[in-house]
């Protein structure tokens, strides 16, 4: 394991790629493709390894099912081109993911171990960083937006200049992206970081770690975030202490309830009034009203949806109906409007754009994952079942399913986590024979 070996330089491009991909998210779109690129070129050059898993996973088929149910939609849809190419993107990162951990399984004990050592030392650095935005009202950002003027150019609306062309504020939509991704690799991290050999960079991944999350538990924006880690360790901890099973058993059902059950629920809690509870913060009460406006939009088309990615056109296309129609306001409260460019829920976009056949495909993503799950390892479950249900939390409360850097962050933060099952596969097998 020499400096400046080839391992090592796959290190150095794995933190970089880890590190770029938090402090400017879009860029994950990008990157994701990169690694498809890569993974793509290692099974073309290296034939004939017997790589792990040896066939296409049922959780990776029902992506690509659902994907192609939403790629349907575009039939009907009124984004057709949305509708069409968004789900391949969900595709090529399902293949990205696949093809990364075949070739974690199959990768020498250096390449897996510097691989390993720069995603957590990259997402270590990434966590102190967004620590320090978030308590300095994004102090770094603005300092190099005052200095480089080009870094703002394109989004006027997302920054506020003074005179003297100094960046006096941001507003917070890129740093709560940054704080999803962390949210995601936090699992990841903690699983590279505890089977590291390396005490220092140990302690050093579990510093960063626990620093950044603490700020972002106590001062983030991000709500989601915070509720999404809470529930992961809490479950962590679930895990640890009570039968694995059981847990598997009770999350496969709330699984099941949530997604059947998610347009009954979004009404009955709007229609109970939860957007006018004065305890609930504003986004909270904002969210219920949204929900209700968009569980409301389903039943208009409960069986094939809207179309995937279609929301915002065909909200537009509702806000017009409820002008001209007098019948169809809502006492929102505080709240002008329900109708939103995306959902803010996960399980209700799904309903609203790809229907009742969509909603059941979603749901046996999220059951053979947790089949697969249950076929691991006693001793990675905690950690894969804490990850799954910070994933299941964070996109009930935010962002559209269908944006990519979103896509690429999950597909990113799974491939991680791959990369460290093959570092704990390494650690009791010291002489590497993986290789």
């Amino acid at each position: 394991m020499e400096p400046f070996s080839k391992a090592w330089w796959g290190g150095i491009a794995t933190a970089t790629i880890v590190l770029t991909a938090i402090i400017a998210p879009r860029t994950c779109t990008v990157l994701m493709l990169l690694v498809l690129s890569i993974t793509i070129a290692d099974h073309v050059f290296r034939k004939g390894l017997p790589r792990q898993p040896a066939s296409f996973m049922a959780p990776f088929a029902a992506i690509v099912a659902f994907a192609v149910w939403a790629m349907m939609s575009a039939l009907w849809s009124p984004a057709f081109f949305h509708s069409l190419f968004k789900p391949v993107f969900l595709i090529l990162v399902v293949v990205a993911v696949w093809l990364a951990m075949r070739s974690a399984s199959t990768g020498t004990k250096p390449v897996v171990h510097y691989i390993g050592e720069g995603a957590m030392i990259g997402a270590g650095i990434a966590y102190i960083l967004v620590g320090i935005e978030i308590l300095t009202n994004q102090w770094i950002t603005r300092s190099l937006m005052t200095n480089f003027p080009a870094l703002h150019a394109n989004i006027p609306k997302h920054v506020t200049v003074a005179g003297d062309g100094t960046v006096l504020n941001i507003t917070i939509a890129n740093l709560n992206r940054r704080m999803s991704i962390l949210i995601w690799l936090f699992w990841p991290v903690m699983m590279l970081a505890y089977y590291d050999t390396n005490r220092y960079r140990r302690m050093f991944a579990y510093g960063a770690a626990a620093f950044g999350t603490s700020v972002i538990l106590l001062y983030g924006s991000h709500q989601s975030s915070q509720v999404a880690i809470l529930g992961g360790i809490v479950t962590f901890a679930a895990a640890i202490y009570l039968g694995r099973a059981m847990l598997l058993k009770a999350f496969t059902g709330v699984w099941i309830a949530i997604v059947l059950l998610a347009v009954p629920i979004a009404l009955g809690v709007f229609y109970a009034d939860m957007h006018k509870a004065e305890w609930l913060f504003r986004s909270a009460r904002h969210r219920v009203v949204i929900w209700g406006t968009t569980a409301e939009e389903v039943l208009r088309a409960p069986v094939l949806g809207v179309g995937a990615d279609a929301t915002r056109k065909a909200m537009r296309i509702a806000v017009k109906r409820s002008a001209a129609d007098p019948s169809l306001k809502r006492d929102l409260g505080q709240f002008k409007s329900g109708y939103a460019n995306h959902a803010h829920n996960v399980y209700l976009q799904v309903w609203y754009e790809l229907g009742a056949i969509g909603a059941l495909l979603f749901l046996i993503i999220g059951v053979t994952a947790l089949g697969a799950i249950g076929r691991l390892k006693q001793v990675l479950q905690p950690v894969a079942i804490a990850m799954f249900v910070t994933t299941s939390l964070l996109i009930a409360f935010s962002y559209s399913m269908w944006q990519t850097w979103f896509i690429s962050a999950f597909g990113m933060s799974a491939a991680l986590l791959a990369i460290a099952i093959r570092k704990r596969s390494d650690n009791e097998e010291p002489d590497g024979s993986n290789g």
